[in-house]
């Protein structure tokens, strides 16, 4: 990484500006619901698309939504389920470029159920899904779309300790989270 861009020094740190509003509002005193709209700038290094030895520095423009519902359903069952729309574009000098930054989905969305089976038996269970995404800047790759279901079960051994296991990807499914270009994508 020494040498990375040559003599082109393009490794400068990522930069952002963020415009957030939102709200949170507590439906009950164990369950409250938030929500955001945003616009943010960006400004960051990363591998090109055409030769994964240099670097491109790409400018975005996103504006999104999100929402989250959290607390408790029940004295035993807490839930946490949330939503996230992203609009953005690859932007210049002259504006936008009608291309999407790479790794960004439009739609995510997640929810994670918690059952207390007694004082010290719990279980977990979620589900996760994000819309397919390009793999590179250019927008010549895609990573499809994906939904992972997690699962956790739980023992409260005393006040101090507690046993867990945690199982991501329970039924094994094939999905692509992160990319790093065309040349290194990884698998779930």
């Amino acid at each position: 990484f020494a040498n990375i861009n040559g003599s082109n020094n393009v490794l400068d740190p990522n930069t952002f500006s963020n415009l957030e509003v939102g709200v949170n509002y507590d439906i009950a005193d164990d369950f409250s619901f938030r929500a955001a709209l945003f616009e943010m700038e960006g400004s960051s290094p990363q591998v090109a698309d055409r030769d994964p030895s240099t670097l491109d520095v790409i400018d975005t423009e996103t504006t999104g939504f999100e929402a989250e519902l959290t607390g408790f359903l029940t004295d035993r069952w807490f839930v946490s389920a949330g939503y996230t729309y992203l609009d953005s574009e690859q932007v210049d000098r002259s504006g936008p470029t009608g291309l999407r930054p790479r790794e960004l989905p439009e739609h995510m969305f997640s929810i994670w159920n918690q059952y207390a089976v007694n004082d010290r038996l719990g279980l977990g269970l979620g589900l996760v899904y994000q819309d397919e995404s390009f793999a590179n800047n250019s927008n010549s790759a895609i990573m499809p779309s994906y939904t992972r279901v997690d699962a956790a079960v739980f023992y409260k051994l005393s006040d101090s300790y507690r046993l867990q296991l945690n199982v991501e990807n329970l039924f094994d499914t094939d999905y692509y989270p992160h990319s790093h270009s065309t040349h290194q994508i990884s698998v779930g």
